[in-house]
């Protein structure tokens, strides 16, 4: 499978994952976003990684999790709120699904904090 297939294989896993009804998909980053509620939640990425929001206070849980710092082309580091999940970590279908719901709290919990 090549790269393009496997990110767009994850985009329809992640998009059978979502219940939310304010769902938008954006092609973003060289993959696709999904907009949770007006919030990005999780990019599905060239070769089924993935790029998911968190809740910077729970980094340190996510990275012990199989997370890993997602870092730009540049070798900047996206920030506390951003982490890249290798495709390894996305196999399993549940695991995915709590991956998806990650993004989507934290997504909630940033746009509750603007009101």
């Amino acid at each position: 499978m090549s790269a393009s297939e496997e990110r767009e294989a994850l985009a329809a896993r992640i998009r059978a994952t979502i219940s939310e009804t304010d769902v938008r998909e954006m092609r973003m980053f060289g993959g696709v976003g999904f907009m949770v509620n007006d919030a990005l939640a999780i990019v599905a990425e060239h070769g089924g990684s993935a790029l998911v929001r968190t809740d910077p206070a729970l980094r340190g849980d996510r990275l012990s999790r199989g997370a890993i710092p997602a870092v730009m082309s540049t070798g900047r580091v996206m920030g506390d709120a951003w982490l890249r999940l290798p495709s390894a970590v996305l196999a399993d279908d549940a695991e995915l699904a709590e991956w998806v719901a990650v993004g989507i709290h934290a997504g909630d919990r940033l746009r509750e904090q603007g009101d």
